[in-house]
């Protein structure tokens, strides 16, 4: 895997730390060169909840039916959403494979992410309302069809972006920080998916405090492996599917607190539209 360079800005307030991923680069490189990609090369080594186990058999079919590969389009949400995480001040961007002896000390708080995913540039100032519980959660953005914001029962409407949704866990992919205290050789594994980590939360009775403010996007486009599988079933209502995705992109209206997505959505909506052969917009 090509190293995911840390990004350090001032004193580190947050650390954002990255799930282990392909590297999507040099797995486009090759396919352009037609060299055979091999699947061990980007599927997970541990057993993921819902990662198709015929994903070969989806980027197979991906590549004779979208302009862009899979590999390149992987590789293009990955350079987005770095740019994301590059303009957030005082945070400290890392892989998960340098913890826990690159963490800062100190205050901070750490969250979890994948390599698609987007945080806001003032992050840290939006967790002014975070004290000293265990885990702080907060609403999260979904870009998928539709697009909807995870929230739990209690939440305002206040940063809801498209329709509301329930959370499915105790935690969402991205949307948990975790104190200090919870950052152990111990506890961070467990913690890093959002389903073990709701697991291993009631088991040890961490303490949650939910705040009603949104710092975070996850991007569920049709290239995610859980929806990628969708292709060996009907390629038509797949072509659809990314279709609609970019209308959903290009249809959003954003609130101010969320006016930093504006580029990103464009890109990844532009994106799209050349794997469907359309005429790039942006």
């Amino acid at each position: 895997m090509t190293p995911w360079p840390a990004t350090r800005h001032a004193p580190a307030r947050i650390v954002l730390a990255l799930r282990r991923s392909p590297d999507w680069d040099a797995l486009a490189a090759d396919h352009a060169r037609g060299l055979t990609v091999v699947p061990a090369r980007y599927v997970p080594a541990d057993r993921i909840p819902a990662f198709p186990t015929h994903i070969a058999d989806c980027i197979a079919r991906w590549n004779t039916v979208f302009r862009v590969d899979f590999f390149t389009c992987r590789a293009e949400l990955r350079r987005i959403a770095r740019a994301t995480l590059d303009g957030v001040r005082d945070a400290l961007v890392l892989t998960r494979d340098d913890l826990p002896q690159s963490l800062p000390a100190g205050r901070y708080r750490l969250f979890f992410l994948d390599d698609d995913d987007w945080f806001a540039p003032d992050t840290c100032a939006r967790l002014a309302c975070v004290g000293a519980e265990d885990v702080a959660v907060f609403p999260l953005l979904r870009l998928d069809v539709p697009v909807f914001t995870f929230v739990r029962e209690s939440a305002r409407s206040g940063p809801v972006i498209g329709v509301p949704g329930r959370f499915s866990n105790r935690y969402q992919t991205n949307n948990y920080a975790l104190h200090p205290r919870v950052c152990t050789s111990a506890a961070l594994p467990m913690m890093e998916d959002h389903i073990t980590a709701s697991d291993f939360a009631d088991r040890c009775g961490l303490h949650d405090a939910y705040h009603d403010v949104m710092v975070s996007v996850t991007n569920k486009t049709p290239a995610a492996a859980s929806v990628v599988s969708r292709i060996v079933e009907d390629e038509e209502a797949f072509r659809g599917h990314v279709a609609a995705f970019v209308a959903a992109l290009r249809g959003l209206s954003l609130p101010a607190h969320a006016a930093w997505i504006a580029k990103p959505i464009r890109q990844t909506a532009a994106l799209f539209e050349r794997a469907l052969g359309q005429a790039e917009a942006d």
